[in-house]
């Protein structure tokens, strides 16, 4: 979902232990296995971008109440690559 003030990421979208028909929009790979709002806003503000963190739970899994972060890049990119980039960010942060 975009708004004006930037995209909606939900952590669910980065998450190893969700199925990719089930949101995740990841490949496994680039997945981390529970990640949280505050991890996705740091791996973001480390890239530069600016970010608030709200809170809320994903239409397909309403019962957790995970948080949604908003993401506002510097340089224009789509949805799918923001999410690309801050999976990469985590991944290469879990591996330290």
């Amino acid at each position: 979902m975009i708004k004006k003030r930037g995209y909606v990421i939900w952590p669910v979208y980065l998450d190893a232990s969700v199925s990719r028909s089930k949101c995740r929009k990841v490949p496994l790979n680039l997945a981390v296995k529970n990640p949280t709002t505050e991890q996705i806003a740091a791996a973001a503000r480390n890239l530069g971008w600016s970010v608030e963190i709200e809170p809320g739970s994903h239409p397909a899994f309403w019962w957790r109440k995970s948080g949604k972060v908003i993401i506002k890049p510097k340089e224009p990119l789509s949805k799918n690559g923001i999410i690309l980039r801050i999976a990469q960010a985590l991944r290469s942060e879990s591996r330290r």
